[in-house]
């Protein structure tokens, strides 16, 4: 089974936002670390097709705010509608950014994070409908 917020990970890896477990996770951020970090906040399926629509919130947190800002921007801007593509084994139809960058908050140790949230409409290549 497709595990989407894994897929985004890695195609920001292959993209060169960073490297998958030293400064890209899934879930949650080690502590003391600069990095980008993807949850999966929700979504729905569709009754009658393996299209799912995910949504998916992608924060950076760095000490420097403008370079966490900066970063984050990039990110933005390489996936919004971005689409047609195939990660793994989640064929993508797009990606779609919700909104604008967040400012969320400084954390216990002073790394200043944002977020921007991602709906992905996609579905899972290993099952067969």
């Amino acid at each position: 089974m497709s595990d989407l917020t894994r897929n985004v990970a890695a195609y920001l890896e292959t993209a060169g936002f960073g490297t998958f477990g030293t400064d890209i996770f899934v879930g949650q951020i080690p502590s003391d670390t600069n990095g980008i970090y993807i949850v999966d906040a929700g979504g729905s399926l569709n009754n009658y097709v393996p299209i799912v629509e995910t949504v998916l919130d992608i924060f950076v947190k760095d000490i420097k705010a403008e370079t966490g800002k900066a970063k984050l921007n990039n990110i933005k801007n390489f996936m919004h509608r971005m689409h047609n593509t195939t990660i793994d084994d989640s064929y993508i139809y797009t990606f779609l950014v919700i909104g604008d960058i967040e400012d969320i908050q400084r954390d216990v140790e002073y790394g200043k994070i944002y977020k921007i949230t991602l709906q992905v409409v996609h579905r899972d290549t290993t099952l067969i409908s």
